[in-house]
């Protein structure tokens, strides 16, 4: 079986892939105890290892652990102008981030016919649009959850971050409650004015798909339908490496 592997900002993201199934799905930080060599390492070895990545700077530390582990190099995948059935209109093509690309390719296969707007929930937020006939028109970046109570915590020291998800109205009484409906409410009605503004483009009805690390944190502050993919990246990667 091959070995499908996401390096993200904070998280590497796994799956063993026969074919385009996906099993033993996995998601780790890169150091520590709980790093990904010690949960992906145990298992048999990989027929081979198929890799995306938006952390550049980790590539050449995986690509070691492969080789010394396996005896293998992996094969990067990157975001093209044409391919796996979508369009793309970003300049240039190569800049899209691999793994907003391999998330439109897990979502056109999965609706081919259909326009859909895919949110990532990371280190970084992603509101992508790809309409009916797979062409992707362009999205969004915010910042996700964590890196913007950080930045506003480094500017303003005294707020009270909540660390907790409990559920935020729009009124906080406290200030954790008013940053934490800031940070919650906020982000949740950024994405659907996002989704709203790309219907417009794209047609109204487009199927919002929700994935990433904090897609279940935002998700009950959404008033719209959604469809929860988590490993949207690795269904995409797995038609790219077929």
């Amino acid at each position: 079986m091959k070995l499908l592997c996401d390096l993200g900002h904070t998280h590497i993201k796994w799956a063993w892939a026969d074919g385009r199934a996906l099993a033993d799905c996995g998601s780790a930080p890169y150091g520590g105890e709980d790093g990904y060599a010690a949960q992906i390492a145990g298992g048999e070895a990989p027929s081979a290892v198929q890799a995306i990545s938006v952390a550049r700077d980790r590539n050449a530390a995986f690509a070691g652990f492969c080789q010394e582990r396996w005896g293998l190099m992996p094969q990067w995948h990157g975001s093209v102008r044409e391919g796996f059935g979508v369009s793309s209109l970003y300049a240039p093509a190569e800049s899209l981030g691999a793994d907003r690309f391999a998330a439109l390719v897990g979502v056109h296969v999965r609706h081919p016919d259909r326009s859909v707007c895919v949110v990532d929930c990371g280190t970084a937020i992603t509101v992508d649009v790809l309409d009916a006939h797979g062409v992707f028109r362009g999205g969004a970046i915010l910042p996700g959850l964590a890196v913007a109570a950080r930045a506003l915590q480094g500017v303003a020291p005294m707020l009270t971050v909540p660390v907790d998800d409990r559920c935020f109205g729009p009124c906080g009484r406290t200030t954790g409650e008013a940053v934490g409906a800031g940070l919650m409410v906020g982000t949740a009605g950024a994405i659907e004015r996002l989704v709203h503004d790309q219907e417009v483009i794209v047609g109204v009805g487009a199927l919002l798909i929700l994935t990433g690390g904090d897609a279940l944190r935002i998700s009950p502050y959404l008033t719209c339908p959604y469809e929860h993919r988590p490993h949207l990246t690795l269904e995409g990667l797995a038609v790219m490496a077929a």
